[in-house]
């Protein structure tokens, strides 16, 4: 009845994979796990192959990069199960129910939602924008996520039925990390499909550090600017930049990154970085690119 599927890249989810198959056995359906790992590094992927030693845990490896995108779309073709159940590969439920959880409001036709949480813990000084971008900008609660169901889906945790996902996929333009879920969730929109969202939050368990994250950001916007037209009532960036273009700023703002990006670095690679600044180098980025 439900197939749980985990891509992955160059990261450890045997643990994940494990704590997933203790809760199946509270369930009285028939459940598999796939992983399916993206051309990782061996030494990552070592690990990963007990997973092939589990009960009804299968651990796919891919002889190359496919993407972000294209990978989830290949593992929905190898469940074999009615309901999807897709998890990033550095998450952890937070609560020993979450399986029945989700499954108790498991519906065709609709995508339930359940939400992330960061684990409140001091982190390394080189690991401080992305533990606070997390707190204090990704980490919603139910009501607020309610009120624009579609804007906050996110691709880290959610349930679908296997005929529904089929009929939209995600987008597999998107090879790279950022906003595939935020298209992924205006075709949701686009064919009328309810997204659900409910309190059945997973720990995101991110090891980036800020040099790490703020690559991943500019990729992030990278997309965003090639998907501009799709997503510009979907992201908030999109808007200020549609106004500053109005307004005939963005070649100013462009210069300003040419000429303070090493400031706003110093910033953003410290124990304290600030996400106002933070929202400004993505912001000036953004209007960098051409």
């Amino acid at each position: 009845m439900l197939s749980i599927l985990i891509p992955t890249y160059n990261y450890d989810c045997l643990e994940l994979v494990e704590e997933l198959l203790r809760q199946t056995q509270t369930l009285s359906f028939p459940v598999e796990i796939l992983v399916a790992d993206d051309a990782s590094k061996e030494e990552m992927k070592r690990n990963n192959r007990k997973i092939n030693k589990l009960d009804n845990c299968m651990f796919i490896e891919l002889k190359e990069n496919v993407g972000i995108s294209c990978i989830r779309n290949y593992l929905s073709t190898q469940a074999q199960y009615e309901f999807l159940l897709f998890l990033d590969s550095d998450v952890m439920p937070c609560k020993k129910d979450f399986l029945t959880k989700y499954m108790s409001f498991a519906q065709k036709s609709a995508v339930i939602c359940g939400g992330l949480k960061f684990k409140r813990k001091i982190p390394e000084a080189n690991q401080t924008l992305r533990y606070y971008y997390g707190t204090s900008i990704e980490e919603k609660s139910v009501e607020k996520r309610l009120k624009k169901p579609y804007a906050q889906f996110t691709s880290i945790s959610f349930l679908i039925d296997k005929k529904t996902f089929m009929s939209i996929q995600f987008n597999e333009s998107f090879t790279q990390y950022g906003h595939e879920d935020t298209f992924f969730g205006k075709e949701l929109e686009d064919a009328c499909i309810p997204v659900i969202h409910i309190e059945n939050p997973i720990f995101h368990n991110v090891p980036d550090t800020n040099a790490e994250f703020i690559e991943k950001t500019k990729k992030s916007v990278e997309n965003l600017i090639k998907n501009a037209d799709s997503l510009k009532s979907y992201v908030k960036l999109l808007d200020v930049y549609k106004m500053i273009k109005s307004l005939g700023l963005r070649p100013f703002i462009a210069f300003f990154f040419i000429i303070g990006q090493k400031i706003m670095l110093k910033n953003l690679l410290s124990a304290h970085p600030n996400l106002k600044i933070f929202a400004l180098y993505k912001l000036a980025y953004l209007c960098s690119l051409k």
